[in-house]
């Protein structure tokens, strides 16, 4: 990268880079997906096993983060930040053969300022450093974008799918069949080289081949997410997919799709607005290449059971950035071209104040109750305590080993924490009113407390009244209450909650 006719991706890299480290400051706390990830980073670097869904290319960048920084949420953070920042190179490059280089800075630009995109390179999440891989498999030769599609499967599992389309693209294209084949040959070699790997990492933690683990989490949808919760005696689902489940959950998925596309493309359409989705829909028109590729996603994902969330298509608005450019570049000089950059202008300023929450708000809500409760629960456990919540943000916090909270009767859930020797119990008073009713009286009613011979309440906290953070000792048999009263750091006055002691 060499040369004047670098100077502008340069500078846009750094734009990007300043606007993303700026955006840190609102994005301080890790995601639920973040919790595990970095687990599974420390857990590979300390050689551990690591099971999980989750494919290991994200955890192993983290680790190589967390070498240099002591902060393990920043370290993961870092990761989605220079991807983010990154992703301006490929966008451009791809660009720049469509559409010239002086367009290719519109493309670079929007990716580099669209708040999506700046919001989830602040993330402990992996939709970042997968985008980068994707965008820069399609931006190279066939040398080298095998290996960078199986470094986005790596990350992601729906990397599979701008792999298979790169490798069908190769196979069809005009010219002497030797040549292309050889190309073919180094692009599936290059994906295999990371994904045996991956497939093999699969193979050694879970104990099945599969093509990837998340299988397990696939449903076609129409659940109610009192089906999907976690229950109490609940078998893990196996990861393999055969022909069996294909054709049980294939009509279901085919029933639902119309439904599922339409929500997906309200998702697309909150990222992209409607002023820049014709400037891309024109573009596609004219021009169909390797940059389209990543369109194919959108219509895969009304397939799967997944929830409304733009997350799931924001692979699309990259390639979407570059078309837009395509039907900039190639208007006709005058009014023509004046109006479809006025629509530019347009859709840019309402994608940036739809969307400024996305930059402003954290994507898991407020979490400093969560992390104070860690960091206190640190302090007042030992390290092989296990720890039962819902959602792992106290634990992860604490450093100690999560367990998730199965949905099952109070009393069934309580033996269940002393059969597992489950050492604390937390009780998230935002969660518990929609998930877990059951648990609440043990944040509202203090004879219910006393009665409960099982437990010992040790912090009472929470920034906000309606979202208190109880923490509960699991009493083991025969073990009597230390009788000393929870720490309490509850910030708010008038608390619905009993008035605990203040602890130490």
């Amino acid at each position: 990268m060499q040369g004047p006719s670098w100077l502008a991706p340069t500078l846009l890299v750094a734009v990007a880079l300043v606007v993303r480290i700026w955006a840190l400051r609102f994005e301080p706390w890790v995601t639920v997906d973040g919790t595990e990830y970095i687990r599974f980073a420390e857990a590979l670097r300390g050689g551990r096993a690591f099971v999980s869904i989750f494919p290991p290319g994200y955890p192993v960048l983290i680790g190589l983060a967390q070498a240099l920084v002591d902060d393990r949420v920043l370290a993961a953070a870092l990761v989605s930040v220079v991807a983010g920042a990154l992703l301006v190179l490929p966008v451009w490059t791809l660009a720049r053969a469509v559409a010239g280089p002086r367009w290719a800075i519109v493309a670079g630009g929007l990716v580099a300022l669209h708040p999506s995109l700046i919001g989830f390179s602040t993330l402990t999440m992996s939709e970042s450093a997968f985008l980068l891989a994707v965008y820069a498999a399609l931006a190279v030769g066939p040398l080298l974008s095998g290996g960078l599609a199986g470094a986005a499967f790596a990350i992601r599992p729906e990397g599979l799918l701008p792999a298979l389309a790169l490798g069908v693209r190769q196979a069809l294209k005009p010219g002497r069949p030797r040549p292309r084949a050889i190309a073919v040959g180094w692009l599936v070699a290059g994906f295999l080289v990371v994904a045996v790997p991956t497939w093999t990492w699969f193979h050694a933690t879970r104990g099945e081949w599969t093509l990837t683990p998340k299988i397990s989490a696939f449903r076609v949808g129409g659940e109610s997410w009192q089906e999907q919760e976690k229950h109490f005696g609940a078998a893990e689902p196996k990861a393999s997919y055969g022909l069996d489940r294909l054709t049980a959950d294939l009509p279901g998925a085919l029933a639902r799709y119309p439904a599922n596309a339409l929500a997906h493309g309200r998702s697309l359409l909150r990222l992209w607005p409607l002023p820049l989705l014709a400037l891309s829909l024109i573009g596609f028109v004219r021009r169909r290449g390797v940059e389209s590729l990543p369109l194919l996603q959108l219509a895969a994902i009304p397939l799967l059971g997944l929830s409304e969330q733009p997350r799931f298509v924001l692979v699309a608005i990259p390639s979407l950035a570059i078309l837009a450019t395509v039907a900039l570049s190639r208007a006709r000089p005058g009014m023509h071209r004046y109006a479809l950059v006025g629509l530019a202008l347009a859709g840019a300023i309402w994608c940036g104040v739809s969307l400024r929450s996305d930059l402003l708000l954290p994507f898991d809500g407020y979490e400093e109750a969560h992390r104070e409760a860690g960091i206190w629960l640190a302090a007042a456990s030992a390290s092989d305590d296990a720890v039962l919540d819902r959602k792992p943000y106290v634990a992860f916090y604490a450093d100690r080993p999560y367990r998730v909270m199965p949905d099952a009767p109070y009393d069934s859930l309580i033996a269940f924490t002393r059969a597992r020797d489950i050492r604390y119990l937390v009780v998230d008073e935002g969660v518990a009113r929609v998930f877990r009713p059951q648990l609440l009286p043990l944040l509202y009613d203090s004879a219910f407390r006393d009665n409960e011979r099982r437990l010992e309440c040790v912090y009472l906290g929470g920034h906000h009244r309606g979202y208190s953070i109880g923490i509960f000792r699991v009493l083991r048999p025969g073990e009597s209450p230390s009788g000393r009263p929870p720490h309490a750091n509850i910030r708010w006055s008038n608390s619905t909650l009993d008035s605990p002691q203040r602890g130490p």
